[in-house]
């Protein structure tokens, strides 16, 4: 018998997602999110499988992600190494460049 409801983290766990994108997700209403006791957050399963129906998390095979998207998360991510080779390229042609 699997339960009613499950935590933060065995939800983000059913749905192959992190617990922060799991917590965006609720924030922004696109997954019911419960206060059990005012305190605990829990979510339905039922709620979660609706969600996972949709196919649109990264852990389901229907996700359809793009090559762009992957370009797109690859320089958002990380964007503060290609910044920083870029000065240092710049620093180093400077400092080695022959008067």
């Amino acid at each position: 018998m699997m339960k009613r409801f499950l935590t933060s983290k065995e939800a983000a766990d059913y749905l192959s997602i992190a617990e922060n994108e799991l917590s965006d997700l609720s924030r922004t209403h696109q997954i019911t999110a419960y206060k059990i006791g005012g305190i605990y957050t829990r979510f339905k399963v039922d709620d979660l499988e609706a969600y996972r129906r949709k196919g649109i998390t990264k852990g389901n095979k229907n996700y359809s992600g793009t090559n762009f998207d992957s370009i797109r998360d690859f320089f958002y991510f990380n964007d503060f190494y290609i910044y920083s080779g870029i000065i240092i390229a710049i620093m180093l042609y400077f400092i080695f460049k022959k008067p």
